[in-house]
């Protein structure tokens, strides 16, 4: 066989090949952000800490953790400072002008000071600029250091350290924020609340005045959060640009509660059941007690205060009272048991220890001022166990199939994997305004499909067992549209589905529930540990109430606020003399 000649053309592929080959190269090397952010370094000198300023021009500085400075300080003691060793160096931010001032009055005599040390000894700097320089990263070697000084009993001039000073006029955003972040301290990682509020930061200045820009991979990797252990990025970047929940989580890690339980799987997860407004109330409920306080949210609420806090100040009762005023007081202020008038209330040990005596005193006087804050249990709301909340928001699917077919049908069409899906509230809203449509009466309240959706969650989520079993857990996951079935009715012989029934139709029948009832061909069951006698009960107050209000010739609207409220004392009444279970709290509040 002939061989053929190779052509110019022939070799072109394999260049192509080898670059292709070259780029998959699992041998990458990049540039540190130091190397990054050599262009802006004005220089790099002795300064004392008494001009460093922690608090940071964009974002907020990760809190000091005594126990680090602790350790940071033994260090020292045992092993020498080291400042001048170049991964020990603090970077910090000033004015280039300052530098240059700085320089140009330098005394001679300093130690360092001939134009070849590689660091400038500019311990004079107060005195030339009357400024501070802020520190993006140091401030837990910054605190040691003067623990140290207090240890040793150094002398006060020997208070400096060796700083990166970075121009911050011209030190690009991106590096900016990738100067502050916590990659090279492992006994100090950044939690996910600190990581988020980075995010923010670098998103914030890369678009403006809003938050409105896609994250992706490739920032991701420019924060060097993919190196981060055990960081679920993917779902980092799934929440991000999930506009409403992006929101809400920065407004939740602009607190220190916040940062502390910020969970991005969490959240993630909870933004992919599609109730937003259901997590939301909760989690506004938190940031209104917050901000009702007379404190720094972002320094002086930690989750060790707030677990306090719920715990002490549990959530008014079901019958509406606020808590009573001794239970606030032993909170703040807990006794013995002896009767000692003379002697100053001790303060709870332990309690928003970053507060004096009077503004403690403070604290205690606006909680019980306000004796329906809310003090939510958030060990259980951001820790729910996710196969029952997941169970109970399947359930809500089954819900808007049953007030209206065709709602149902628009909910089954959704494709899982967009990225714009419509929430469960806007498919319950509809449902519920094709039924005042279909019955032709006055359309429900504008809160009528929220009160509906957290009633149905918190009912299910309570009665998890309920739907636990394996009959029952087949008709949870069944396609909502066969909900006119004709044997799709057999599901309310269990008790979590009549219970559920019962709660929909005290909403969607409060107008007129003798000619208006909900499905009326689904019977109720039979006994099934005593579930018939609170259905009938539900059942026979809502009838009840609306025939007296037709008696009374008084004109009533679905979810009128007096109807409501007479059937909630009615029900009180029958559960007090029964024994019925009544509707609960949300399992967090109980």
């Amino acid at each position: 066989m002939t061989k053929r000649k190779r052509s110019a053309e022939d070799t072109t592929p394999a260049r192509h090949g080898h670059k292709r080959r070259a780029s998959n190269d699992p041998f990458q090397d990049q540039k540190s952000v130091r190397e990054l952010a050599k262009p802006y370094l004005l220089a790099t000198a002795r300064l004392h800490i008494d001009i460093m300023d922690i608090t940071w021009s964009k974002g907020v500085n990760r809190r000091i953790e005594p126990s680090h400075v602790r350790e940071l300080r033994d260090v020292f003691i045992k092993g020498g400072l080291e400042r001048s060793a170049p991964e020990n160096h603090m970077f910090v931010l000033c004015d280039a002008e300052d530098v240059r001032r700085a320089l140009e009055t330098r005394q001679d005599d300093e130690d360092g000071g001939d134009e070849g040390a590689r660091e400038h000894p500019l311990l004079r700097w107060a005195d030339v600029n009357g400024t501070k320089v802020e520190v993006m990263a140091g401030q837990h070697r910054l605190h040691a250091l003067r623990e140290y000084i207090k240890a040793t009993g150094a002398v006060e001039s020997d208070a400096w350290w060796t700083c990166e000073l970075y121009d911050k006029d011209k030190l690009p955003p991106d590096l900016n924020m990738r100067l502050r972040v916590n990659r090279r301290d492992p006994s100090l990682p950044d939690n996910h609340g600190q990581i988020w509020k980075q995010l923010v930061s670098v998103a914030s200045d890369t678009a403006g005045p809003s938050t409105h820009i896609t994250v992706n991979h490739k920032l991701v990797v420019g924060l060097r959060l993919s190196s981060e252990k055990g960081l679920p990025t993917r779902r980092l970047v799934t929440l991000w640009n999930h506009e409403r929940w992006r929101d809400m989580a920065t407004r939740w890690c602009q607190t220190r509660l916040g940062l502390e339980t910020f969970n991005i799987s969490t959240f993630e997860w909870m933004a992919s059941l599609r109730v937003d407004g259901y997590w939301f109330a909760t989690l506004e409920a938190v940031l209104d007690t917050l901000n009702a306080l007379p404190l720094d949210v972002t320094q002086d609420v930690g989750l060790g205060d707030w677990n306090m806090l719920s715990t002490a100040l549990p959530a008014s009762n079901s019958n509406g009272e606020a808590r009573a005023q001794d239970v606030v007081e032993a909170a703040f202020f807990p006794t013995d048991g002896c009767n000692n008038t003379n002697s100053a209330p001790q303060r709870t040990a332990g309690l928003l220890r970053t507060l004096d005596d009077e503004a403690y005193k403070r604290v205690y006087t606006a909680v019980s001022a306000a004796p329906n804050l809310s003090f939510v249990d958030l060990k259980r709301f951001l820790r729910p166990k996710r196969p029952e909340t997941e169970t109970a928001v399947r359930v809500l699917h089954h819900v808007v199939s049953w007030i209206d077919s065709r709602s149902a049908a628009e909910l089954a069409d959704v494709n899982p994997k967009s990225k714009n899906k419509p929430l469960l509230l806007e498919h319950l809203q509809a449902a519920l305004d094709n039924l005042s449509a279909y019955r032709d009466s006055t359309a429900y309240a504008e809160n009528t499909a929220a009160r509906l959706q957290r009633r149905v969650l918190d009912l299910a989520i309570r009665d998890a067992d309920a739907f636990r079993a394996q009959e029952v857990q087949t008709l949870t996951i069944e396609n909502v549209t066969l909900v006119d079935k004709v044997d799709y009715g057999a599901r309310f012989s269990h008790g979590g589905w009549a219970r559920v029934l019962c709660v929909v139709r005290g909403i969607t029948d409060a107008g007129d529930a003798v000619t208006d009832v909900l499905r009326p061909e689904w019977g109720m069951p039979a006994d099934v540990n005593g579930d018939l006698r609170w259905v009938q009960a539900c059942t026979l107050t809502n009838t009840f109430c609306a025939t007296l209000f037709k008696m009374s010739n008084q004109p009533v609207k679905n979810g009128d606020p007096r109807l409501l409220e007479l059937q909630r004392r009615i029900e009180e009444v029958l559960v007090s003399f029964t024994d019925l279970p009544g509707l609960p709290l949300p399992y967090w509040q109980r």
